[in-house]
This record gives structure tokens, sequence and C-alpha cells, in this order.
């Protein structure tokens, strides 16, 4: 393992393999060739070629729309193609902070449209040193059970903005209280792509980095973490260099840190390959 190979591993797609998914003229997510037969059932709801497939312009309201593509998805994962329903709506947009219609968190993959989250990242400081807050996800997880993770990490609903969703996840994840939450620092995204056997994983991380009081113990209010353990800077970049502990898309927040706070230097072998990678400019092929 090293540094690299988690952005590798965060971007591995082949874009050969996909057909753009729209509505109107906008491509709004990606659908693997292997589904096209599945989505080409539904000739009421979308209109499919060997070169797209576009949403029927009579579906033209959010509502309409949402409900017939949650009418796709729900056939989708009955057929074992997408993870289970989380019962949590996702914003299906051309950009960020677009809503043309909301679909279930779950079959994301499968319309290949992006999902975002947020990060963060809390740390402290004794005497110059960073040390970094690092959970354990439990064992009883649906996705990624036992694995590392990031101090707060959630996704972004479709009905809260990205500062209501961060002071809900730091509530939920890590027991931040709002006054702690606000001194926040948002540090910047980090785009990834990552290929599914029937979709594709488009994720849009916002990360955000704050500095916590020496007193202050972070506990999970939701039953997501089992446990909180500050670690030195150095534990936790060892981790991430030398092992796959952490949950894959994690170690993208955690290299972006290492950077930011000058652990991985600019003499570092790989440095200009790992700040590229955290733009998304060394994504798999197009």
């Amino acid at each position: 393992m090293s540094f690299l190979s988690h952005i590798s591993n965060c971007n591995r797609y082949n874009m050969k393999n996909f057909i753009p998914f729209e509505v109107g003229d906008h491509r709004v997510g990606w659908i693997k060739e292997p589904l096209l037969s599945h989505f080409s059932s539904f000739p009421k709801l979308v209109q499919c070629s060997s070169e797209k497939v576009r949403c029927n312009p009579e579906l033209n309201t959010p509502t309409l729309l949402g409900s017939a593509m949650a009418d796709i998805g729900e056939k989708l994962t009955a057929a074992g193609f997408t993870e289970p329903w989380r019962q949590e709506p996702y914003a299906v947009g051309t950009r960020f902070g677009e809503c043309l219609f909301q679909l279930e968190r779950a079959i994301l993959p499968a319309f290949g449209v992006r999902g975002c989250g947020v990060h963060l990242t809390g740390y402290v400081k004794k005497k110059g040193q960073i040390y970094v807050w690092v959970p354990r996800r439990t064992e009883d997880r649906p996705t990624y059970p036992g694995k590392l993770d990031n101090t707060v990490a959630g996704g972004q609903p479709a009905h809260l903005s990205l500062a209501e969703n961060l002071l809900k996840e730091c509530d939920e994840e890590a027991g931040l209280p709002p006054h702690l939450v606000r001194q926040a620092r948002p540090v910047g995204s980090i785009p990834y792509r990552l290929e599914r056997k029937y979709g594709l994983q488009d994720g849009l991380i916002f990360s955000y980095e704050l500095e916590l009081p020496l007193n202050f113990t972070p506990r999970n209010q939701d039953g997501e973490l089992e446990s909180f353990e500050l670690w030195p800077i150095e534990e936790v970049a060892k981790r991430v260099e030398s092992t796959e502990e952490f949950k894959f898309n994690c170690n993208l927040v955690l290299i972006q840190f290492f950077m930011r706070h000058g652990y991985i230097s600019s003499s570092h072998p790989d440095y200009e390959r790992l700040q590229s990678g955290l733009q998304g400019s060394q994504n798999g092929p197009k």
C-alpha cells in the first residue's frame, strides 16, 4: 500500500462501460451497460438507446421524476442490483445545489449520479504535536463494519444545507456541540469515481477540519461507532500508508489533512501526483 494507491483505488473505472443518463438535455448520471436491458423494460419512464438513457420529457416536475425513478430503483433492488434502501433521499442534478429530483441513497450507483458527503477531521495539539481523533465503526454496520473512519463522516441528504448537515452529523457521530462545530474550517472538496459491478459510485466529499479542546472527548450518539482513540498524526499516517484499515474514501480526506499540515511535504516523491489525484485529475480512463 501507499498514499498514492489509495487515490488510485478510489478512482478505478472505465467510462467505456457506461452510457449517459439524461434529464432533458443534461447528463445527470451514467448507466452501466449490463443494466441497460432493465431500464429498457420501463419504456414509459425512460427512452433507451445504445448511446443514452433519457427520462421521458413528460416527467416534467421533480415529483414526477422522483417517483418514476424510484419505481425503476425498486425493481433494480428486488433483482439484487443495489444495496437495501436506507430511506435517505439525495438530490440529483448537474451540479451541487441543484435538485432536478430526489433519489434514494442506496440506488445512486445504479443511476451513476453523484452522491455528496461531509467529513470532518477533529484534532488536538499537544506540545506542538498533532493528534487525531480516530473512531472505529461498529461490527454490525451494513457497510464497512469494523473499519476505521474519519472523526465525523456522513452523507449529504437533499433536505439539508452543508452547514445544517455538518451540525447534525457532528452531534450524532461525536457528540460535538454546535458552538464547537461552528468553528470548523472548510478545507475543500474531493471528487472520486469508483466502478461497481452494477454501477458507478460518483462521490464528492466536502472536507472540514476542527481543532478541539484538549479536555473534549468525542462520544458517539447513534450507535454507528464503537470507540474513539486519540492517535498521533504519525500513527494515523502509518496506518493510512501501509494498511486498508480505514474506510476507503476516508483515506482521501486524511491524505489531504497530512498534506495541509506539512506531514506530507513537497519533497515527497508522489507529492504532485497526490495533489492532482485529490483534485480528480488522475481519475481512471474517460
